[in-house]
C-alpha cells in the first residue's frame, strides 16, 4: 500500500498530529493549511528528515518525536525531495544554481570548511596589526592591495606571503609586538613619506645611514646588519643557544679581527654598540631631526612622529615604503604560519576535490537542456534564460550560470541577473526559481527511483496563467515512470491558497487526496475533501432534500450577492436579504415564507424548496439566533457554521449600538435615520459609537467590525477568508456579544 503515515510531536510549529495519506489510487494528495496552521512547520520537518538532522521545536525546546512511515518503511532520506517556498534570498546563490541538491551541498561544505579557516587567519592578523575586532579594517582587501594581486589571485598571494616567511630579505626591523599598521601607513604618513621634502630627506637618511653601515666592521647592508641581527639574537634566544654553552665567533669584513660572543648578553652590547656607532652619530642625529621636524608640522602624523622617536631604525625602510608594507604582512603571518600552512594545504586539496565535482556536473548538461526548454515551454515570462560556460558554474559564484536575455516588445537584450531581476514582478521571479524545481525533478526521475515529492506553496504569487502552468506541470511529472513502467514520485501539495487547493482537487487529485487542515486544541486534524466543488450547489441540495436550518440561513449571504449581480442593489428582495444582515427596524418580521419564496425566485427556480412548510410565519431573525446558540466552542471547519456565527455577531451588535445611540444619545433617532439611509451600516454605527459613546465596549465592536464582514460577504468564487478564520474565535466573540446586549 503506497501511503505516508504522520505521527508528529512539537515538530516545529506542529503541536501533535497522527495522519495518513494514501497514494494508493492517485498519487497526488493536497492539504490546505491557512496561514499559521502547519504547512511550513510540516516542510521542514520533512527537509529535516531528509537532511539527516534532528527535528526540532524551537520556541519552547520541548523534545521532538518524528515518526514518518512511507510505503510501511520508516522513510529515508534520500526518497524525500522538498522544494521551498519562493525567496527573494534565493536568488543570491544563483551562480551555482546549475549543479543539483547534492552537489552543490558538498561544493558549499568544501568552501566553507576553506571559509572559515580563512576568516579566523584574517581576524588574527587584524588584531596583530592592532586594530579592534569591531574596526572596519579590512584585512583581505588591504593585504591584496599592499602585495598588488586581484580579488581572484587571493590564494596566489598567501602563497608568496608563506614562501617568503624564511627570506632573510623580508626580516623586519620590528617585533611582532611593535607592528601598528595605521600608525605606520595611514594616508597621511604614506603621502608625506612618498612625496615633499620628507621624501628627499629620507633619501638622504638612507644613504647616510647605508654609509655608516659599510664602515662597521661587523655589518653590512641586505647581509647582516642591525635587523638581522636583532633576529638572529632573538632566535638564539628563543633555542637556548647560549643556555647549552655554545659560542658565536664574528670574523670582521676586513679580516683583521674576530669577535667570540659566549653569550646573551655579550651579544646584546656588542649589536647596541654597533647600533650607536651608525645611530648615534652626529650627520645620522641631524637627518633625523629634519625629519622629526617636518613630520611633526602635520597633526595628523604626530602617532606615526611618536613611533619613530622610539625607532629610529626603521626610517631607513620608508626609502621604499611598499616592501616595507610587505616585510610587515610578513611578520604578521610568521606568528600564524602553521595556520596560514594548513589553510593552503586544504585549499590546494579543495581543488582537486573540486575539479571531480566539476567532472560531475558536466554530465548534467543534457538535463539542465531539457530543465530549460521545459520551463520556456510551459511558463510565460518576458525573458529567455540559456547556459553559459557550464564547466565553470560549481567551481565559480562569480560567473553566471546562465544567460538572461530580456525581450518585449523593444527586442532583445542580454542583460545581469540582477538587472533582470530588478524589472521582473514577483509572479515572474517565481516563474525563474520554477527552473530549479524542474532540473531537481528531472535528475530525480533519471535516477528512476520512488520519491515523495514536497512542494510548499510554490504557486504563491503567479499570475493565472502561470499557476495553472504549473498545475499541469504537476499533473505531468505525476505519470513520470521507472523502466518497468511504475510511477515513481508521490507528489504532496501544501498550500494556503485555496483557488490553487480547489484546482488540484479538480484537475489532477480526487476529493479523497485533497484535504484542508485546521488546530483544535493544539492538534492538526485534515479532513478529507471538503469545499472541492461548488459549495453552494451542495447547499441547494441540501435544501432540496429536505429542512437544513443551519444551510438556509448559510445560503441568505450568497442569494442576496446573487441578486444584487443579477438585478441591482435597489431590487425589493435585495433589501429584504439586506435587512436580514443588518439590523434594520423590519429585521425582526422578516418570515421564513418570505425567505423561501425569494430562494425560489432567484436561486431554486428549478426545483423550488418548502423549508417554510408549516412554519410560514416563523423569523428568521430567531431561526439565525436559534442556530448561533447551538454552535459548539469546538474547532470544526464547516462554513455554515462560521457563517451563522458571523451574521448573528452583526445582528446582535447592531442592535445594541442602536439602542445605545438612542436611548443615551439627544439626537438619536436622527443619527440612526440617517445611518438607516446609508449602506455599510456596521461601519457608520461603530463610528457613531465611538464618537457619541465610546465605553468599555468598543474594543469589542471593534472585533466585530474587522471580523465580520468579509465573513457575510461571501459568495461562490472566494471564501478563502473565513476558511482561515478560527470558529472558536468567532464562538468567543459572539458570546461576548451576547453579554453586551444583556
Amino acid at each position: 500500500m503506497k501511503e505516508l503515515k504522520l505521527e508528529l510531536e512539537n515538530c516545529y510549529g506542529i503541536q501533535r498530529m497522527s495522519a495518513s495519506l494514501d497514494f494508493s489510487n492517485k498519487n497526488v494528495a493536497v492539504i490546505y493549511a491557512p496561514n499559521g496552521t502547519m504547512k511550513s512547520s510540516l516542510a521542514k520537518t520533512l527537509e529535516a528528515v531528509r537532511d539527516s538532522k534532528p527535528v526540532e521545536e524551537k520556541v519552547f525546546n520541548y523534545s521532538s518525536t518524528c515518526n514518518i512511515v512511507y510505503n510501511e518503511t520508516v522513510i529515508s532520506p534520500e526518497s524525500i525531495i522538498v522544494i521551498n517556498p519562493f525567496d527573494e534570498n534565493a536568488f543570491e546563490n544563483q551562480g551555482m544554481l546549475m549543479a543539483n541538491d547534492d552537489l552543490r551541498k558538498e561544493y558549499l561544505s568544501i568552501h566553507k570548511s576553506i571559509e572559515d579557516k580563512k576568516q579566523f587567519l584574517y581576524e588574527k592578523l587584524k588584531e596583530k596589526l592592532k586594530y579592534s575586532s569591531r574596526s572596519n579594517f579590512d584585512t583581505k582587501n588591504v593585504m591584496l592591495k599592499d602585495w598588488g594581486s586581484k580579488v581572484k589571485a587571493e590564494y596566489m598571494c598567501l602563497d608568496e606571503i608563506y614562501s617568503l616567511l624564511h627570506d632573510p630579505k623580508m626580516n623586519c626591523l620590528l617585533s611582532e609586538e611593535e607592528i601598528d599598521y595605521n600608525t605606520l601607513f595611514n594616508d597621511k604618513v604614506y603621502s608625506m613619506i612618498t612625496t615633499g621634502k620628507t621624501s628627499e630627506l629620507i633619501e638622504e637618511y638612507e644613504k647616510k645611514y647605508n654609509e655608516l653601515v659599510e664602515k662597521s666592521l661587523y655589518m653590512q647592508k641586505g647581509v647582516i646588519d642591525h635587523n638581522n641581527y636583532s633576529n638572529i639574537n632573538s632566535s638564539l634566544s628563543t633555542n637556548g643557544f647560549f643556555a647549552a654553552s655554545n659560542e658565536i665567533k664574528l670574523n670582521a669584513k676586513d679580516g683583521s679581527t674576530a669577535i667570540v660572543v659566549k653569550n646573551q648578553d655579550e651579544l646584546d652590547e656588542l649589536i647596541n654598540k654597533e647600533k650607536a656607532q651608525v645611530l648615534n652619530t652626529k650627520e645620522i642625529k641631524d637627518l633625523f631631526e629634519k625629519i622629526n621636524k617636518v613630520i611633526s608640522k602635520n597633526k595628523d602624523t604626530q602617532a606615526f612622529n611618536d613611533f619613530l622617536q622610539k625607532h629610529q631604525e626603521i626610517i631607513v625602510e620608508y626609502k621604499n615604503i611598499d616592501e616595507f608594507k610587505k616585510k610587515v604582512w610578513v611578520k604578521a603571518f610568521s606568528c600564524y604560519e602553521v595556520m596560514l600552512q594548513e589553510l593552503l594545504e586544504e585549499y590546494k586539496k579543495a581543488q582537486d576535490d573540486l575539479k571531480v565535482l566539476r567532472d560531475k556536473a558536466k554530465g548534467e548538461t543534457t538535463d539542465w537542456k531539457k530543465a530549460l526548454d521545459l520551463f520556456v515551454e510551459r511558463f510565460y515570462v518576458p525573458f529567455l534564460i540559456e547556459p553559459s560556460n557550464q564547466d565553470d558554474v560549481i567551481l565559480n559564484m562569480d560567473l553566471p550560470s546562465f544567460k538572461y536575455i530580456f525581450s518585449d516588445n523593444r527586442g532583445k537584450k542580454e542583460i545581469t541577473k540582477d538587472s533582470l531581476l530588478n524589472v521582473l514582478s514577483t509572479g515572474e521571479k517565481r516563474a525563474y526559481y520554477i527552473l530549479h524545481m524542474i532540473f531537481q525533478i528531472l535528475v530525480a526521475k533519471n535516477e528512476g527511483n520512488e520519491k515523495l515529492i514536497v512542494l510548499d506553496d510554490i504557486s504563491e504569487s503567479f499570475d493565472y496563467k502561470n499557476k495553472y502552468a504549473i498545475i499541469e506541470y504537476i499533473n505531468d511529472i505525476s505519470e513520470y515512470r521507472n523502466s518497468s513502467g511504475e510511477k515513481i514520485f508521490n507528489i504532496l501539495l501544501l498550500t494556503h491558497n485555496f483557488d490553487f487547493y480547489r484546482t488540484v482537487a479538480s484537475r489532477i487529485t480526487t476529493k479523497n487526496n485533497a484535504y484542508i487542515a485546521y488546530t483544535n486544541e493544539g492538534t492538526i486534524q485534515l479532513e478529507k475533501g471538503q469545499y472541492t466543488k461548488n459549495i453552494f450547489g451542495h447547499y441547494k441540495k441540501c435544501l432540496e432534500s429536505g429542512c437544513c436550518d443551519n444551510i438556509m440561513v448559510a445560503s441568505v449571504p450568497f442569494v442576496r450577492n446573487l441578486i444584487e449581480y443579477t438585478e441591482d442593489d435597489e431590487n425589493i428582495d435585495y433589501l429584504i436579504l439586506t435587512n436580514v444582515l443588518h439590523f434594520k427596524n423590519d429585521t425582526q418580521t422578516i418570515t421564513l415564507k418570505q425567505i423561501q419564496n425569494i430562494f425560489n425566485r432567484y436561486w431554486c427556480k428549478s426545483n423550488n424548496v418548502s423549508f417554510a412548510s408549516e412554519r410560514e410565519n416563523e423569523l428568521i431573525y430567531d431561526v439565525i439566533m436559534t442556530e448561533a446558540d447551538k454552535i459548539a466552542d469546538l474547532e470544526k471547519l464547516e462554513i455554515e457554521n462560521k457563517l451563522i456565527l458571523s451574521m448573528a455577531i452583526r445582528l446582535k451588535a447592531e442592535s445594541y449600538m442602536i439602542q445605545k445611540i438612542l436611548t443615551e444619545v439627544t439626537n438619536g433617532n436622527d443619527i440612526i435615520n440617517a445611518i438607516y439611509s446609508k449602506k455599510n451600516q456596521s461601519a457608520w454605527l461603530i463610528k457613531a459609537y465611538r464618537q457619541n459613546i465610546h465605553d468599555d465596549a468598543m474594543n469589542t465592536l471593534d472585533l466585530v467590525a474587522m471580523i465580520t464582514p468579509e465573513n457575510i460577504h461571501l459568495n461562490s468564487f472566494m471564501f478563502e477568508p473565513i476558511l482561515d478564520m478560527s470558529l472558536k474565535h468567532l464562538y468567543s466573540l459572539y458570546q461576548s456579544v451576547k453579554e453586551l446586549a444583556v
